[in-house]
């Protein structure tokens, strides 16, 4: 059998087993358990299998197809121009969360006083590591609860050599002052979001990413309050908030937060659905 026929074979299994985007599942599985680029399979495509490597590619088909997330599978996942640490645990990664780092980022290019950044929420460090890789003058304070989220955000702070941004292991609800080690200048968040109704209604891949994650109370609006009332009172003025959210969230969102600024903005993501709120403190 050739490599061709190998990927033909784990795309078929992921088929059976209703996977979307099983083809580009597939190739990606191929090249992890190949060790391929994109670029080696297409020169090597008609190249007899080893055996031991198309094992382990029908291992890694045989986890996907039982609807474990790709990017758990692989244990890498690129985000902005980093690459993160993933697995059971911690929130996967998502281009649209990429719409918050670039609605930050272009606050801070504007504002060149800005010093310090907090990332709430922070998960596996995407938001907070990659705002510190564009701004290697700022310092960015990444705060996370679960332990397990935590391990990665560390392994991912080193992974991506940011010299700039620390972790810091901490419950957002007790405050800003429980937490502060300086003052606001950007805050940013992903936090959880989805009502809890919700969580059984979705794919089985997102039902095994936590759920301590995903759970944003019965409205969905847990965490948002807690940094309306214990975060942005803190604020200096002009400091900058950014917030994703979840589909029909954003005008409440924007609402919620109207009585500490009279500038706000709202971002859609790539699928023209809005996903992230910002505004300038009053």
């Amino acid at each position: 059998m050739n490599i061709f026929e190998v990927l033909k074979s784990g795309i078929a299994i992921l088929e059976e087993n209703n996977i979307e985007d099983s083809g580009f599942d597939a190739g990606c599985l191929l090249e992890e358990a190949f060790g391929f680029t994109k670029n080696d399979y297409f020169l090597n495509r008609f190249n007899t299998a080893d055996e031991d490597k198309t094992e382990k590619f029908i291992s890694l088909i045989n986890r996907r197809a039982s609807g474990e997330p790709l990017q758990y599978i692989i244990g890498k996942w690129p985000f902005m121009t980093g690459e993160f640490y993933v697995g059971s645990g911690v929130l996967i990664p998502r281009a649209d969360t990429e719409i918050l780092v670039e609605a930050a980022a272009e606050f801070i290019r504007r504002n060149k006083d800005v010093k310090t950044v907090y990332d709430l929420c922070s998960g596996s460090g995407c938001v907070g590591i990659s705002i510190g890789m564009m701004f290697p003058e700022v310092n960015v304070y990444c705060v996370e609860l679960s332990d397990v989220a935590f391990s990665y955000l560390e392994r991912n702070i080193k992974l991506n050599k940011v010299q700039n941004v620390k972790a810091i292991k901490g419950d957002i609800t007790e405050g800003y002052e429980k937490i502060a080690v300086g003052e606001i200048d950007v805050l940013v968040s992903n936090p959880p979001y989805i009502e809890t109704d919700e969580i059984q209604t979705l794919s089985r891949e997102v039902r095994q990413e936590p759920f301590m994650a995903l759970d944003g109370g019965k409205d969905g609006f847990v965490f948002y309050n807690v940094i309306k009332d214990r975060w942005i009172p803190y604020m200096k003025k002009g400091s900058f908030a950014a917030f994703e959210c979840g589909e029909n969230q954003a005008e409440q969102l924007k609402k919620m937060y109207s009585e500490y600024s009279d500038k706000t903005e709202i971002f859609k993501d790539l699928n023209n659905i809005e996903r992230v709120v910002s505004f300038i403190r009053n």
